[in-house]
């Protein structure tokens, strides 16, 4: 009588070949994933700068005027409380529904706004975009009028601006 061998499973190998391309795919498939929760982060703040932009002028038709910046100067945090307190403004007089919020909800994860009163560029409203490579061209349509800053048009960044908002 031969006996015969019965297999009823996998060897070693072959489910390590398994793992590895699992792993593989996985890899691939979150890296994708991230990505695409970039480029959907990005298209809010566009979005929300959009808002801000159209609502800051409805205010100026309807008043004359932008909103009033408070004086403090010169942090990203200082840059973000101006940006609140004039979005606050829009709030207020209904051109707007709320402030919007960068989606990342993290420190260092800003909108800023910064007003030059009557020089060239009015006021700036400024984030970083997560989805774009640094170019000195900016991202989206985004403004460069300066030098030397975040919103360069000669040193490479992820700044989006708005420029003239006032």
């Amino acid at each position: 009588m031969i006996y015969q061998k019965k297999n009823n499973g996998f060897t070693l190998i072959e489910l390590l070949v398994v793992i590895t391309i699992v792993a593989m795919l996985s890899t691939v498939i979150f890296q994708g994933l991230d990505d695409a929760r970039k480029k959907a982060r990005d298209a809010q703040r566009l979005a929300d700068f959009a808002s801000v932009r159209n609502a800051l002028n409805l205010y100026y038709s309807e008043f004359g005027d932008y909103p009033q910046v408070a004086a403090g100067c010169c942090s990203s945090e200082d840059h973000n409380q101006h940006f609140e307190d004039v979005v606050q403004e829009l709030v207020d007089e209904g051109f707007i529904p709320s402030i919007p919020r960068d989606p990342r909800h993290e420190a260092g994860s800003y909108y800023m706004f910064y007003d030059y009163g009557d020089g060239p560029a009015g006021a700036l409203m400024v984030t970083y975009l997560e989805g774009v490579e640094p170019s000195t061209d900016g991202p989206n349509s985004s403004c460069r009028p300066f030098t030397n800053n975040w919103c360069s048009s000669t040193i490479a960044s992820t700044a989006y601006c708005l420029c003239n908002t006032r």
